[in-house]
């Protein structure tokens, strides 16, 4: 009996460590520990050929807003708004506050022949394209995409990347690093577009101005002029996605899904659903189905198939009632190294050297006037040594800054 009561109370102290409904009821509370919430779900969707819808995004807290890691989290396509959603990996490299901030804010696509997750992230107000790998929880930056009408489309069977700038460009790879843009091919001259869709040679892309266009990769530093105009929509100008289903073309827009036949066909048009708040849009493999998620936190799928379109909650977000930690802290709650602090939330950031594998600002990194913050603690120009004290030059001051000087 005394151990039949001691297995009823281990269980119900681990309900409690596992299960809550606010922030206090988790460990030491708030703010090192909380309680799922609901899910910010961010811009961008995509498909991982194993029957799953991929998203991503950060929980919030119980009581307030966003808490620890974001992540890339997997949905059944076969749900049926029974909130299955599992957090395939946490995505590990922003930086929260200071001259480093970095915080991801799209995902783009996932490729699944190179296993390759093409994401944003915001590095201190610059939008950058970019690749992180979950294998070494690394960000790999791609382009600086600031100030540019970026437009990417990803052909993966054909290892080949077409996008849209002052210009419509390609390149004959998936782009890993800066200087695959010098390899990039002009294709068409200052076409400026919000969609663009691959079909083989085939491309079809939308433009602010209601404008369906056709083009082909085949072109060089072609003008505008010799691109095919299919048909006019100025529901265009509210664009969000551009995808490609069969033989139609759908995108999203303030007023739903619509689509129209790759002929351009305009008498054929397709209203799919009329929800208003549509974020982002991929299709099926086959063509079958789209998936989207909105604006309060939902996604669904719709199928493109019979007169009428069957519409379908894959996913409600909501509070999961499960305890997480703050980032970097232990599961216990302890932090093996330095705690940061950002808008009352803390962060828990290795040491190596004395120093934060990350900083938030100067004084984090030892005091000495010679090392600054920009997202790591660093030398200025030509000092070195792990203090940032040796110059090999003559060390001049002026306004309180030592300049070492070669």
């Amino acid at each position: 009996m005394k151990i039949f009561k001691s297995l009823i109370t281990l269980i119900s102290i681990v309900g409690v460590a596992l299960s809550c409904d606010q922030d206090y009821e988790c460990s030491t509370g708030f703010p090192i520990n909380a309680c799922q919430g609901d899910l910010n779900i961010y811009r961008g969707i995509g498909i991982d050929g194993n029957g799953n819808v991929l998203i991503a995004g950060i929980y919030n807290s119980s009581g307030g807003g966003p808490f620890g890691f974001p992540g890339i989290f997997s949905i059944p396509t076969n749900s049926d708004n029974d909130n299955t959603i599992t957090k395939k990996f946490d995505v590990y490299g922003e930086i929260a506050d200071g001259p480093g901030y970095t915080a991801l804010d799209y995902f783009y696509t996932y490729l699944p022949q190179s296993d390759s997750y093409y994401v944003r992230f915001n590095q201190r107000g610059a939008p950058l394209f970019s690749i992180y790998n979950p294998s070494t929880k690394t960000i790999q930056p791609v382009w600086n995409i600031f100030n540019t009408p970026f437009v990417p489309a990803f052909d993966e069977a054909n290892n080949r990347f077409v996008y849209g700038w002052y210009g419509i460009s390609m390149i004959n790879k998936l782009p890993t690093q800066r200087d695959d843009v010098n390899s990039a091919t002009l294709i068409y001259q200052r076409q400026i577009v919000n969609g663009l869709v691959l079909d083989g040679t085939d491309i079809y892309m939308t433009t602010y101005d209601g404008r369906f266009l056709k083009g082909t990769t085949n072109c060089n530093n072609c003008t505008q002029d010799e691109l095919q105009l299919l048909l006019n929509d100025t529901d265009t100008s509210t664009l969000m996605g551009l995808v490609m289903a069969g033989d139609y073309l759908y995108f999203s827009y303030a007023g739903g899904i619509k689509g129209y036949p790759k002929s351009g066909d305009a008498s054929r048009v397709r209203q799919l659903v009329s929800d208003s708040d549509i974020v982002s849009i991929v299709a099926s493999k086959d063509g079958n189905f789209i998936y989207y998620t909105t604006e309060s936190g939902v996604v669904k799928s719709v199928s493109t198939q019979g007169n009428h379109a069957q519409v379908k909650v894959l996913y409600t977000s909501q509070s999961n009632h499960q305890c997480m930690t703050a980032p970097g802290f232990e599961s216990d709650s302890t932090c093996k190294g330095m705690v940061l602090w950002s808008n009352g939330l803390p962060y828990c950031t290795p040491v190596t050297n004395g120093k934060p594998n990350i900083c938030f600002a100067a004084y984090q990194c030892g005091g000495s006037p010679t090392q600054i913050c920009n997202g790591q603690c660093t030398c200025l120009p030509n000092f070195y040594d792990d203090n940032c004290m040796s110059c090999d030059g003559t060390v001049e001051w002026s306004g309180g800054y030592p300049n070492c000087k070669l």
